[in-house]
């Protein structure tokens, strides 16, 4: 049964479930206690692991059912398996059944995901009821007619606010054949409800059962999301949200937070206090690019990940640019263009670039080593007459580095991230194969020279490591050529992938006693493991940041009857000492340039006092 009664009951339930969610996060909030410790919160919002060895059987029952379409990763004898060719699934039974061959003994390991909550299989506002005739009673009294299951006839009628949901959307149908492969019957349904579940909770819904890797074209100012999928419920006091939204937390020096996630929020808010509560899986990292434009060259520009890899996918309508100093507004017919899907931006006739231009990019961005589990809490309260303002506000950002996402470390690497500590993880990337066998060689300096495939001595696999930070050139797919020591950006090490997690505190207060004064502090604590497989290099991982701020802004200035003008003074005082991280920008675009500070510095000390007066 799939009408609107199906769809209310539905959402009710996931109501009722989100709030038992938001009390575990509360309990979950006690953060740099004793010590200033990190929560141990590692573990995922709902992603599960199954080990098995495997026999003659082809089907394999997981013991989890519902899963979350198109998120398991299958793996026999660490080897990725591919949906389709190698493997079928069943995400409402949990079956899978195995097409390709396998060696009996060998290892299946699959990592899905699950909704964090039970669900069944079927609702239903009132049972299916069967009417049927009984022949007339003795006593010459009509026919009446047979409950079924208990449910009398003439059940009450559905709540008047069914009436009122708005429902729109699509169902699609398609057959694809091709060169090498059978024949396929594709399906996809989109839905959008909008309206009143009761007198007091109205509903915003967008469902879906497609999951798209397209990312929306960066070409236009307004972005055309056709994989956001939620559900949102509203009332007097509370809001819901499950799915995807973006999570904003502001009014704060230390403790701004912008994020596009994947997860529950829920808020709350009465006459005098706010608060809300987010637990999610983040969709990316965020990260700074700083870069000079080059002359007559209005793009693309290569944004680059946090190490400086250049395979990232930036998250579609995340980004920030500013050209010296000004916010850009995308689009053709604005200022710039943008390719979310490999991370290049372009400057449109509308603003010319230079070789003074100075770019500055924020954005978050995925580079799918691992996911990111996120916990956000932030309380404001209100007293005597909005005079005194108080807000506390908690972030944690943590990888899963108990499950990497498509790849597996062996005990070597887990070695080397250990002893690595805060600093970059490397292997060797060389592996001598035999005379023929590989397509490098290797001189008596020991440097690598490509030859071509079966001609050589060595596989060489070589790793980013940014600018003028490495000895070889990329030429081709698998062809690095040696230009000199510290000339190129690639050498012949495997760089490792860290885990990290990043936790931020802050407790801001404001107190204005009248129209012309106000007062603000914020003290705010930070919490970052550069490598959560090492237990080396921690003792640098908590910092310290405080901010005072003074506004005095008489509305007019007298001397008996006379008007002296307009007096305005504002005063701050900022320290951070040079382990506190941010979370996210905290200072102004050109706050390196105004401060003369070399954008390559990520760790310093910082003391600043600034004054100003007007008068007019």
């Amino acid at each position: 049964m799939t009408g609107p009664r199906f769809y209310i009951k539905h959402l009710l339930k996931i109501t009722i479930l989100f709030w038992g969610l938001s009390d575990c996060l509360l309990l979950k909030s006690q953060i740099f206690a004793q010590n200033h410790k990190p929560l141990p919160i590692t573990f995922s919002l709902y992603q599960k692991e199954y080990k098995t060895t495997l026999d003659s059987s082809t089907v394999i029952q997981l013991p989890d059912s519902l899963l979350i379409p198109e998120k398991e990763v299958v793996q026999v004898d660490s080897l990725p398996w591919q949906l389709h060719r190698d493997y079928e699934i069943d995400y409402l039974t949990g079956k899978i059944t195995l097409k390709s061959k396998f060696s009996k003994g060998s290892q299946l390991t699959i990592t899905y995901q699950i909704f964090p909550f039970a669900l069944q299989t079927t609702y239903f506002k009132r049972k299916l009821k069967v009417a049927e005739k009984i022949s007339p009673q003795t006593d010459g009294s009509p026919a009446t007619e047979v409950e079924e299951r208990g449910v009398p006839i003439n059940a009450s009628p559905a709540p008047r606010f069914a009436s009122q949901l708005r429902k729109n959307g699509s169902l699609t149908r398609g057959i694809t054949v091709g060169t090498n492969q059978g024949l396929r019957v594709d399906s996809g349904l989109r839905l959008q409800l909008s309206g009143k579940l009761t007198e007091d909770v109205e509903i915003i819904a967008s469902l879906t059962d497609q999951n798209t890797p397209i990312q929306p074209e960066g070409n236009t100012q307004t972005l055309q999301e056709i994989d956001k999928v939620f559900v949102e419920l509203r009332g007097p006091h509370m809001q819901a949200t499950l799915g995807d939204y973006n999570l904003s937390f502001t009014g704060t020096e230390f403790t701004r937070y912008r994020r596009k996630l994947q997860g529950v929020k829920g808020r709350a808010e009465f006459q005098n206090w706010e608060f809300t509560v987010s637990g999610a899986v983040s969709r990316g990292k965020f990260t700074t690019n700083e870069f000079l434009g080059q002359e007559g060259n209005q793009g693309p520009y290569q944004l680059h990940g946090e190490n400086g890899e250049i395979d990232i996918i930036v998250l579609a309508g995340t980004e920030r640019v500013w050209v010296d100093g000004q916010l850009m507004t995308r689009g053709e017919n604005n200022d710039y263009v943008i390719e979310y899907g490999n991370g290049q931006i372009t400057f449109t006739r509308h603003r010319l670039i230079t070789a003074d231009s100075r770019i500055v990019v924020d954005f978050q961005y995925s580079d799918e080593k691992f996911q990111r589990n996120l916990w956000g809490i932030q309380g404001q309260t209100r007293l005597l007459n909005d005079r005194v303002k108080l807000r506390t506000t908690y972030i944690r950002e943590s990888d899963n580095k108990d499950n990497p996402l498509g790849f597996e470390l062996t005990d070597e690497q887990l070695k080397a991230l250990e002893e690595a500590g805060d600093s970059l993880a490397v292997l060797p990337g060389w592996k001598f194969v035999g005379p023929d066998s590989g397509n490098y060689i290797r001189d008596s300096t020991g440097v690598f020279i490509y030859v071509g495939p079966r001609s050589g001595d060595y596989q060489v696999s070589f790793g980013f490591f940014g600018a003028n930070k490495g000895d070889y050139r990329k030429v081709g797919i698998g062809h690095f050529e040696f230009v000199g020591e510290d000339q190129g950006s690639y050498r012949p090490y495997i760089i490792l992938p860290r885990a990290q997690s990043h936790e931020v505190v802050g407790f801001n207060a404001e107190f204005s006693p009248n129209n012309m004064l106000k007062l603000q502090t914020e003290v705010a604590m930070s919490q970052f493991d550069a490598n959560l497989y090492s237990p080396r290099d921690n003792q640098d991982n908590q910092g310290l940041a405080y901010v005072f701020k003074l506004n005095f802004a008489p509305e007019t200035l007298k001397l008996g009857n006379a008007h002296l003008g307009h007096f305005r003074f504002e005063g701050k005082f900022r320290r951070k000492n040079a382990n506190f991280r941010d979370i996210d920008r905290t200072t102004v675009a050109e706050f390196n340039r105004r401060w003369d500070i070399t954008r390559n510095i990520t760790t310093r000390e910082e003391t600043i006092g600034e004054f100003q007066a007007s008068y007019s």
